[in-house]
C-alpha cells in the first residue's frame, strides 16, 4: 500500500467519523460510504485486502478483545440459552437464508456462502449500537455474538468445500468439521489461556514492564488462532475460549501499567481495524459492481432486502424455538425468572446486527478454486454488504426505540442499569467495611507502626465509605510518601484481593468488579506517580 493510499484511507476514515458524531449517525454505514468515495478517486483503483490477512489478522484481535470484556458471571448464568442461539440459530437462519439464495438462481455453494456470512452477529456492533439494553440482555448478545462466529465458520468451511464441489459435502464431513472444529478450538483456548495466566502470574514476580505484557498481550490471539487451525480445530473459538480464560484468572495479576496502558491500546487498536475493514468494503463495492453483468448485479441488488427480511425471520423465528423448547424441558422454578418476554425477544431480535465479522469472512472467499475464477465471489460480496449496510441501518436507527418499548414492561428477572449501579455500591461499601477492620493486621504486615498514620488513614476510608454510599464525589486523593504511602498500597492490594474473591464467588458482577478496579488503579497512581514505559 502506498503513502496516497494510506492518506486517503486516514482521510476517508477521519471525515466519516467526524461526520457521525456531527450529526450522530450510524460510522459503520458512513465508512462504506467513505470507502465508496475513495474508489472513485484515481487511487482507489489499486487498493485492495488480501482475503487471508482479514481472517488471521483482523479476527484473532478483533474477537480477542471483545472476549476479555464480556461477564463471564452472567454467561454463566445463561449458558444454555447462549449456546443454542450461538449454534442453533445460526444454522436456522443460515438455512433459511441457504433456501431463499436457491430459490433465487443461486448456486447451493453461494447461497450457502451468504448464509454462513450473514448467520453470525457481530460482538463490536453490539457493543457500540447495544446501549440502553438491560445488562443481562447485553452479555447475553455479547457473549452469542463471540460464540457464534465458530459456528458460522464451520458453515463456512463446508459452504467453501460445497462451492468448489458439492458432491464432496457429507454428513461425515459436516460432523467431523463440527467436532474437531468444537473439540480442538476449545482445547486450544484452555491450553494457551492457563499457560498465558500460569506465565504471567510467575514474569510478575520478575518484571512488571508494561510494554512487554501489551506485547505478550497482542501475540496472545494469534498463537491460539495458529493453533487451533494447525489442529483443525476453531481458530476463532480457540481465540474467544483464551480471552474469557484470560480475563477470569490472569486479568487480576496484571502489573498496575498493564491495566492502564492495556485498555486504551486495545481500544484504539480494534477501533483502527474496524475502520479499514469498513472502509474496504466500500472501496471494494464499485468494482464488484462494475464486474458484474448486467443480469447478476440486478439480482443481486433484488436478494439483498429479500435475503435481510429472511435473516430478521430466521432469527425471530429461532428465538421462539429455543425459548419453547427450553420451557417445554425444564420446568424448574428457577429457570422461570430467567423467561424472556416477547418485547425481550424482538430486542435480541432487532439487536442481532450483522457488521465486520460477516464482510471479513465475505471479502475472505477466493477468487479462484484450483486455478479457475469463482464466478459468483463479487455476487456474494455484494449480497453480504447490502444486507450488512441494511442491517446496521435499519435495525441501528429502530434499536433505541424497541429498547424503550420493551422497557416499559421489562421481563422477569431482566436487571437494570440501576441496580447494577446499586450493587456497585454495596460492593464497594462491604469491601471497605473489610478493609477497615482488618488495617491493623495490614499495617503489621508492611511494618507500619506509626498509630497516628494508622489513623489517618483508617479515617480516610471511613470517609470514603460514606462518599460511596451517598454518591458523593470523593476529594482528590493525594500524593503520599514513607510510611503512610506503603500502607495506603497495602490496603488498594487488600482491596484488590477482596474484589477478586466476590467476583469469583458471584457475589458481584464482572462489569462491577471492572469499574471498581479501575477505581483502585487511578488511587493507585496518585500514590506512586506516573507510570515508566521506557
Amino acid at each position: 500500500m502506498t503513502i496516497d493510499m494510506i492518506v486517503a484511507l486516514i482521510g476517508a476514515s477521519v471525515v466519516a467519523y467526524v461526520i457521525a458524531n456531527r450529526f450522530r449517525l450510524i460510522a459503520p454505514v458512513l465508512l462504506i460510504a467513505a470507502g465508496v468515495g475513495v474508489a472513485l478517486l484515481p487511487v482507489g483503483e489499486e487498493m485492495y485486502l488480501p482475503s487471508t490477512v482479514v481472517l488471521t489478522i483482523f479476527l484473532p484481535i478483533l474477537l480477542y478483545w471483545e472476549s476479555l470484556s464480556v461477564s463471564l458471571n452472567r454467561m454463566r448464568r445463561s449458558l444454555r440459552g447462549i449456546i443454542l442461539s450461538a449454534t442453533v440459530l445460526v444454522a436456522i437462519t443460515a438455512a433459511l437464508i441457504t433456501l431463499i439464495g436457491v430459490l433465487m438462481g443461486l448456486s447451493v455453494g453461494a447461497a450457502l456462502l451468504i448464509g454462513a456470512c450473514l448467520g453470525p452477529t457481530d460482538a463490536t456492533a453490539v457493543s457500540s449500537l447495544g446501549r440502553g439494553i438491560n445488562p443481562n440482555g447485553r452479555t447475553i448478545l455479547q457473549a452469542e455474538s463471540l460464540l457464534n462466529d465458530g459456528t458460522a465458520l464451520v458453515i463456512f468451511a463446508i459452504a467453501l468445500q460445497a462451492a468448489q464441489d458439492s458432491s464432496g459435502v457429507t454428513a461425515g464431513l459436516v460432523t467431523r468439521e463440527l467436532l474437531l472444529s468444537f473439540g480442538g478450538g476449545i482445547g486450544a483456548g484452555v491450553l494457551v489461556g492457563a499457560a498465558v495466566t500460569k506465565i504471567g502470574i510467575r514474569v510478575r514476580t520478575i518484571t512488571d514492564d508494561p510494554m512487554l505484557a501489551t506485547i505478550t498481550a497482542l501475540a496472545t490471539p494469534f498463537l491460539t488462532f495458529f493453533l487451533a487451525e494447525e489442529f483443525g480445530g476453531s481458530g476463532v473459538l480457540a481465540v474467544v475460549t483464551c480471552g474469557i480464560i484470560i480475563s477470569r484468572f490472569a486479568a487480576p495479576h496484571l502489573p498496575l501499567g498493564s491495566r492502564v496502558l492495556g485498555t486504551p491500546f486495545w481500544t484504539i487498536l480494534t477501533y483502527i481495524l474496524n475502520t479499514i475493514l469498513f472502509v474496504m468494503v466500500g472501496v471494494a463495492l464499485p468494482g464488484i459492481a462494475a464486474d458484474l453483468p448486467r443480469a447478476d448485479l440486478t439480482r443481486g441488488l433484488v436478494l439483498i432486502p429479500i435475503i435481510y427480511i429472511a435473516m430478521v425471520a430466521g432469527r425471530f423465528a429461532g428465538h421462539h424455538l429455543i425459548i419453547f423448547s427450553i420451557r417445554a424441558l425444564d420446568r424448574r422454578p428457577e429457570q422461570r425468572l430467567r423467561r424472556t418476554n416477547i418485547r425481550g425477544r424482538i430486542v435480541s431480535t432487532v439487536a442481532g446486527f450483522r457488521g465486520a465479522i460477516s464482510l471479513a469472512m465475505a471479502l475472505s472467499i477466493p477468487a479462484s478454486f484450483g486455478g479457475v475464477a469463482y464466478a459468483e465471489r463479487n455476487l456474494i460480496i455484494l449480497v453480504v454488504a447490502g444486507v450488512t449496510l441494511l442491517s446496521l441501518l435499519i435495525q441501528g436507527i429502530a434499536l433505541p426505540h424497541v429498547v424503550r418499548w420493551a422497557n416499559a414492561k421489562p421481563s422477569v428477572g431482566a436487571q437494570t442499569a440501576e441496580s447494577v449501579e446499586s450493587q456497585e455500591i454495596e460492593a464497594l461499601a462491604d469491601i471497605l467495611d473489610d478493609t477497615i477492620s482488618q488495617l491493623d493486621a495490614i499495617a503489621e504486615r508492611v511494618g507500619v507502626d506509626d498509630d497516628e498514620i494508622i489513623a489517618v488513614v483508617r479515617a480516610d476510608y471511613r470517609r470514603r465509605r460514606e462518599s460511596v454510599l451517598n454518591s458523593a464525589a470523593e476529594d482528590e486523593v493525594e500524593i503520599y510518601s514513607g510510611p503512610e504511602s506503603a500502607l495506603r498500597l497495602s490496603v488498594i492490594d487488600q482491596l484488590r484481593e477482596r474484589v477478586h474473591d466476590l467476583r469469583f464467588a458471584g457475589r458481584i458482577d464482572d462489569s462491577t468488579a471492572s469499574r471498581v478496579n479501575r477505581r483502585l488503579d487511578v488511587e493507585t497512581l496518585h500514590i506512586n506517580g506516573p507510570i515508566d514505559v521506557e
